[in-house]
């Protein structure tokens, strides 16, 4: 938040400038109100025509001043906010696979909305009127002490016990906001599986057992926010109460000041005036101060997500990728004594064509994650043309790999920029990645071709069109290596056998593919086949020469083709 104040620190004193200069113009109404009042009682018409003149031209001024002070707040608002969502959003993508996957997506999104929202009503909002309100008691001051300093010095008691009394609610306050936020990114995340699993639920007959949770949850962040609303009510009822008996004791004082013959009629006038103005901001005071306070583990939140520095990869290097890959004794867990990867060596040549196969959970996943940067905590060594991964500039890296996972993440675009991804291409690459992925098949059947949108998430699109489409991404980026992740999985083997006999038959394309179709003549066209059991490689070669030697991965692929 000091980021976003300070690159809008211009703007700032300008809307502060405007809101004194605003609050100070009304709490000066008081002096035309005694003038008024006085010229009046005394029978002065021409004293009384030049005072209502003056005064139809000071509200007019008074009209403008906070019109600019209102479209400045507002214009404040809107960029404090703009700031605030850009930083929080690259802060959440400045973050490594693993640091990202931490968190639940709902918090991210609760973040960004629910949070901001609070930032704009219970913060910045607050903040000014604080500010506006502070001038205004100020300025109001002088003229009181100028008027009567007995009836300031009535004032001041009364305000020593509007500020004492309310600030006992302060760290409820704050604790309650907290509890808030904190509920509202639970309800999020609520909402975000409820809505993703909206197939299961109908085909399952979950409709009533959802609606309980969704209940459930719902109750949990309307009673978090009541809880903070109740205090807010207490302390505003609280403020309202003490305001008022504060000023009714100015009143009957200066009412008691007249009876006595030492002010007149207008100055009577001028403090019920003066007491609104006196009052009002101090009210206004106490019923922000508290929630600008309570803000702070919220903005805490924020300034977590949007000054993230990432820690795992710091290296800068520029990678290359003109020899391969070398792989030395790797190993990784992701949760402590329990290895995924334990002890692995292997290597990967540049121009050369790779299977991955093994059983579930024997590391296959994982070493791609690996190898393609997303996660810093491993033991051993990856190399890319002999410098270490971890002193490379990942973010470079990931830019000469394409990956190709089994569930494809398609954006509610056209299919053209869910190819493109808002880069330029030509025609003839387009033209290309469609050929060799198998897209070109399937986009007479669609109303508009490559403009068709494919709808959340690929909705529009059967589950092997959009693997031809995430294959098509891949291909017109043209990057040196690229990993099938189970990437064909989506279509019959036929299909599957064609995309990736294209695929091979690209002389300088490094392919590495975890597969789970062991199709003897689809695994001899590659240069070699990786096989992992528990973590490690238990065997590396051609097809034939594997299967004939390798009595572990002969019994693999027996047991994979009875099944």
């Amino acid at each position: 938040m000091k980021e976003c104040m300070r690159k809008n620190k211009g703007l700032l004193a300008l809307t502060a400038l405007a809101g004194v200069a605003a609050s100070s113009a009304m709490v000066l109404l008081a002096l035309f109100l005694q003038r008024i009042t006085d010229v009046a009682l005394a029978g002065d018409m021409e004293g009384f025509l030049k005072v209502l003149l003056a005064a139809l031209l000071y509200l007019a001024a008074l009209g403008s001043l906070y019109w600019i002070y209102e479209l400045l707040g507002k214009k404040l608002i809107r960029r404090i906010t703009l700031l605030l969502r850009r930083r929080v959003f690259q802060g959440v993508f400045r973050r490594g696979y693993e640091d990202y996957t931490e968190h639940n997506t709902a918090d991210y999104i609760s973040a960004l909305t629910n949070d901001i929202k609070q930032v704009e009503e219970n913060y910045i909002q607050p903040l000014l009127l604080t500010v506006e309100s502070a001038v205004m008691f100020l300025v109001t001051l002088g003229l009181l002490l100028y008027l009567s300093p007995l009836v300031t010095a009535c004032l001041g008691v009364g305000l020593v016990v509007m500020f004492l009394v309310p600030s006992l609610y302060g760290k409820a306050l704050e604790r309650r906001q907290e509890g808030y936020s904190r509920q509202m990114a639970v309800f999020t995340a609520k909402l975000k599986d409820l809505f993703s699993g909206y197939e299961v639920i109908r085909a399952y007959g979950m409709k009533k057992a959802a609606g309980k949770s969704f209940e459930r949850e719902n109750e949990a962040a309307a009673d978090a926010k009541y809880a903070a609303d109740r205090l807010f009510a207490a302390n505003q009822t609280l403020s309202q109460m003490l305001a008022a008996l504060t000023q009714f004791a100015v009143i009957f004082l200066a009412a008691f000041l007249l009876l006595k013959g030492r002010i007149t009629m207008g100055a009577v006038i001028a403090f019920i005036q003066l007491s609104g103005t006196f009052i009002q901001p101090v009210m206004a005071l106490l019923q922000n101060l508290p929630k600008v306070k309570s803000m702070k583990p919220v903005l805490e939140r924020l300034e977590g997500l949007a000054d993230y520095e990432p820690a795992d990869f710091t290296g800068a290097k520029a990678p290359t990728f003109r020899q391969g890959i070398e792989v030395r004794d790797l190993r990784f867990c992701y949760e402590p004594g329990q290895p995924v990867l334990q002890g692995l060596w292997c290597g990967f040549e540049r121009g050369k064509k790779y299977a991955v196969v093994g059983e579930s959970g024997c590391g296959k996943t994982s070493l791609i994650r690996l190898l393609t940067g997303c996660y810093a905590g491993y033991d051993g060594a990856i190399c890319y043309d002999g410098q270490e991964l971890r002193g490379l500039d990942v973010e470079a890296l990931q830019r000469m790999v394409s990956v190709i996972h089994q569930n494809v993440t398609m954006f509610d675009e056209s299919i053209r920029y869910n190819i493109c991804l808002g880069e330029e291409f030509s025609q003839e690459e387009l033209e290309r990645a469609l050929q060799l992925s198998g897209a070109a098949k399937f986009l007479p059947q669609t109303s508009g071709g490559l403009d068709s949108p494919v709808g959340e998430n690929g909705a529009n699109l059967s589950g092997g069109q959009r693997q031809r489409v995430a294959i098509a991404r891949a291909l017109i980026r043209k990057t040196p290596l690229l990993i099938l992740d189970e990437g064909t999985s989506a279509v019959d083997l036929q299909t599957a056998m064609d995309i990736e006999q294209q695929l091979l038959a690209v002389p300088e394309l490094t392919l590495i593919t975890i597969t789970h179709k062991l199709d003897p003549e689809l695994l001899g066209s590659y240069d070699q086949v990786l096989f992992l059991k528990g973590g490690t490689a238990q065997g590396a070669g051609g097809y034939a020469d594997l299967h004939q030697e390798n009595e572990a991965f002969r019994t693999f692929c027996g047991v994979h083709a009875m099944a």
